[in-house]
């Protein structure tokens, strides 16, 4: 099993928060391990790396940062990937996994005002892209279209569309090729 600090390794100016929430998970699958292949070829590791090998993602800083998480904040690709999502479970189509981390994460949304983890990004022209977080922003997208008598009936608050999130930065100003 891997642990944060084996990841620290080869990124160690990461934030704990951003590794152990989008890299750990996958660096202990049985198919990917770690570090990434380089060059990546058609390994998994590709996919979720946006295409950039380990030593593109070494030039990336992260900042906490607040940022509007509208789905109009977000770039097409990002959009299209939280409302599939949100279809899944609006038509009881979302397997056991999605429904569970949605739910989770719309119940402390409710509870909290505030995302139970940052979200993951990168600022691109197109708009915010998501490295991670794409059933926590179908939760809040599902609670801001929560109509207000619900929140009223509850005696709470819609959350703000400005939330903190993880914001990374490549030193060259590149972003990955896919997200």
């Amino acid at each position: 099993m891997f642990e944060v600090s084996d990841i620290q390794k080869d990124l160690p100016a990461w934030p704990e928060d951003v590794i152990e929430q989008w890299l750990l998970y996958f660096a202990n699958e049985p198919d990917c391990g770690w570090p990434p292949p380089e060059p990546l070829g058609n390994h998994r590791w590709s996919a979720l790396l946006g295409g950039r090998p380990l030593s593109w993602w070494q030039e990336v800083a992260w900042k906490s940062e607040k940022a509007s998480c509208d789905l109009a904040s977000l770039t097409p690709r990002a959009r299209t990937g939280v409302n599939e999502i949100i279809a899944e479970m609006i038509t009881g189509a979302a397997d056991a996994t999605t429904k569970r981390r949605v739910q989770h994460s719309y119940r402390h949304i409710m509870d909290e005002g505030r995302f139970p983890r940052q979200l993951v990004t990168m600022r691109t022209d197109a708009g915010l892209s998501l490295i991670d977080g794409s059933h926590r922003m179908a939760a809040f997208e599902m609670l801001q279209r929560t109509p207000d008598a619900k929140f009223n009936a509850l005696g709470k608050v819609r959350a703000k569309l400005e939330q903190d999130v993880w914001v990374g930065t490549h030193a060259k100003g590149e972003v990955p090729l896919h997200y």
